[in-house]
C-alpha cells in the first residue's frame, strides 16, 4: 500500500486506476461494498485500483464553521485497508 498525497501527484504506475472514492471515516458494509467493487472491476480490467479519502473532512469546506464528525483519523483509516 501507498499512502499518496495531493502534493505528490500520482506516479505512473498508477495512472489509469479504478477509483474507489469516499471519506471512509469507518469501514462499514457500505464502504466494504465499495471497495470491494473497484476491486473487482480493477482486477477483472487487469488494472491498479486506488482508494481515496479526503483529510481534512470535506465538512471544513463546504461547512466551515460547523465542526466535522470524525469516526476515525487518517492513520486509523490507512490501518483499516
Amino acid at each position: 500500500m501507498q499512502r499518496l498525497t495531493l502534493a505528490g501527484g500520482v506516479p505512473d504506475s498508477l495512472k489509469g486506476s479504478i477509483l474507489a472514492l469516499g471519506n471512509f471515516d469507518g469501514f462499514h458494509l457500505g464502504h466494504q461494498a465499495v471497495v470491494s467493487r473497484a476491486v473487482a472491476r480493477a482486477f477483472h480490467e487487469r488494472r491498479p485500483v486506488i482508494v481515496a479519502t479526503f483529510d481534512p473532512h470535506p465538512v471544513r469546506f463546504f461547512k466551515p464553521d460547523l465542526p466535522p464528525f470524525r469516526l476515525t483519523n487518517l492513520d486509523q483509516r490507512e490501518a483499516l485497508f
